[in-house]
């Protein structure tokens, strides 16, 4: 298909309110006026605004206070607990306190001790974001803050390897429900151009807790000793306690949906409803379909998503555990350096996440938003990879491999762009819950792999415009209509205005109506043909 004839078939689908994207340059540098994008068309498909853009722009203030920022308190938490193991292997670094030499960690137990949280994350993405719809965000973040803060807690009394080993996969069970849901949290808040700059926020929280980890650790290593207790037990301790604290503001800043939030007045209520088209996220919609969650795994498009992204997290999340470990063996700095320099990337990150995710709701671009971080990063895999393989640093000095990895660390910015694309790309609860679930999971790998990984992710993100297209134009040649019919259910069932019910039904009698004009103009072609052929004989 050529790329004039994408643009045509795009435009149609998006008339009906899919989302399908692209690859446009410009468009990726240019900021775009509110309507301008086809992202924009596409979500106001059967919105009917009655509101202002101030009375919209409040609501949209007071949801990032009551739903943005409770969600970034949850991940920078999380992170916390999840990622300190790089920190905790550098504190006391060879010495017997050492959490390596005190639980007697052999061969690959402490990769093992990383990774494995990561198994129980994946198997309880899909049931995590079903028990959030269930429940609500308001009852579940709190929830699972306690849950896995006492985990953490109890880490920090392991005796061996297989008591890390099993406390780090008990992990992975409440924090399951932290990156996939709250992403789909904020598609019952948030309009897909919105999303973008929320989910970088968010991912900022990420950063900001690496950053602050660091530091942390630092401090808390001076703590080895205190009450017979090595200083990686008490990283683990204080770390903790402080979701288990934090649950408590947590729960009253959180909203549960916009259709019962009492936290929102009427008005509130009314334009939070209203202000997303067809196809939106809803409490209203069912919360679980089987022929849904088949259709949404069997796309090539989820496929091709699934594989792309994870390629990224896997270079991100193990870039992420390891950089305190690399600095402190690969490069030679010792434990408070490595710590340090490693918190210092995290800091920078955090301000790219901001200002490249904000570009990114601005222009309305999700392809090019999430390429450029990668192609960025290569070059420091490339040399790290280089290094590695030839076991000397020849004429590079070691400060210089660590400036890179402020490039390699550009690799975790283009997150954001990926996951708000795939939000935009998926209609209704089940589909939310599924398309969300299976883009979520990561092991560590090395240098050269993390350098396949980057090139594969880019030649298969950039495929997804087709693929996208080609799934809605199936669909419409299948059942008449691009958007899944399921979503279409959803949305008539949905707790909307009066007035946007009407235009809906106005529209689908428009349908009829052209459809029963078409079989009548047909009938009459065929009478007068047939009276042709009696005169002639």
């Amino acid at each position: 298909m050529v790329f004039s004839d994408f643009s045509k078939a795009r435009r149609e689908v998006e008339a009906e309110g899919v989302y399908i994207g692209g690859w446009g340059i410009r468009n990726a540098i240019i900021p775009r006026k509110k309507g301008a994008a086809s992202q924009d068309r596409a979500e106001e498909v059967n919105a009917v605004k009655d509101w202002t853009d101030d009375e919209e722009r409040k609501l949209v203030r007071k949801l990032d206070l009551r739903v943005l920022f409770p969600c970034c308190i949850v991940y920078f938490l999380a992170y916390l607990d999840r990622a300190n193991m790089g920190y905790a292997a550098t504190m006391q670094s060879k010495k017997p306190d050492n959490i390596n030499l005190d639980l007697g960690l052999v061969g690959t137990q402490f990769n093992w001790a990383v990774s494995i949280t990561y198994f129980t994350v994946t198997v309880l993405l899909l049931p995590s974001n079903l028990l959030m719809k269930k429940i609500s965000g308001k009852l579940y973040f709190p929830l699972i803050m306690v849950l896995f803060g006492t985990v953490v807690c109890a880490i920090s009394a392991s005796k061996n390897g297989p008591g890390l080993l099993a406390g780090r996969f008990f992990l992975g069970v409440p924090e399951a429900g932290v990156v996939p849901t709250c992403i789909m949290y904020f598609s019952f808040w948030y309009k897909p151009s919105e999303r973008a700059l929320r989910i970088g926020i968010f991912h900022a929280a990420n950063s900001l807790a690496s950053g602050v980890g660091g530091f942390l650790a630092v401090g808390i290593d001076h703590l080895n000793g205190v009450a017979g207790l090595a200083s990686w037990r008490w990283l683990f301790i204080i770390e903790g306690l402080m979701p288990i604290v934090m649950a408590v503001p947590v729960y009253f800043l959180l909203l549960t949906f916009p259709e019962n939030s009492k936290a929102l007045n009427e008005r509130e209520r009314h334009i939070a409803i209203n202000r997303f088209g067809r196809g939106a996220t809803r409490q209203t919609d069912a919360t679980w379909s089987w022929p849904v969650f088949w259709q949404v795994i069997t796309r090539p498009s989820t496929l091709i998503f699934f594989v792309a992204y994870v390629c990224v997290l896997i270079v991100a999340t193990s870039l992420g555990t390891f950089l305190p470990v690399i600095f402190n063996t690969f490069l030679g700095f010792n434990s408070t350096k490595a710590n340090i320099y490693t918190s210092l990337i995290y800091f920078v990150a955090l301000v790219e996440y901001w200002v490249w995710s904000k570009h990114s709701d601005m222009t309305r671009d999700r392809m090019w938003h999430y390429l450029i971080p990668i192609i960025i990063a290569i070059p420091c895999f490339a040399v790290w990879t280089h290094v590695s393989i030839h076991e000397s640093y020849g004429s590079i000095q070691p400060i210089a491999l660590y400036g890179l990895a402020f490039l390699g660390k550009s690799v975790s910015i283009c997150q954001p762009a990926a996951l708000a694309y795939r939000s935009s790309t998926l209609y209704g609860a089940t589909e939310q819950a599924v398309g969300g679930a299976v883009a979520i999971a990561s092991l560590s790998v090395g240098f050269a792999a993390s350098l396949a990984t980057l090139s594969l992710t880019i030649i298969l993100y950039a495929s997804l415009p087709f693929w996208y297209l080609w799934e809605a134009q199936r669909r419409k040649r299948k059942y008449g209509h691009a958007m899944p019919l399921k979503a279409l259910e959803d949305a008539s069932h949905a707790m909307v205005s009066d007035e946007a019910k009407a235009r809906e039904q106005q529209t689908q009698m428009m349908e009829e109506k052209g459809a029963v004009a078409d079989v009548e103009t047909a009938s009459h072609v065929e009478e007068l043909a047939e009276n042709d052929s009696k005169r002639a004989r």
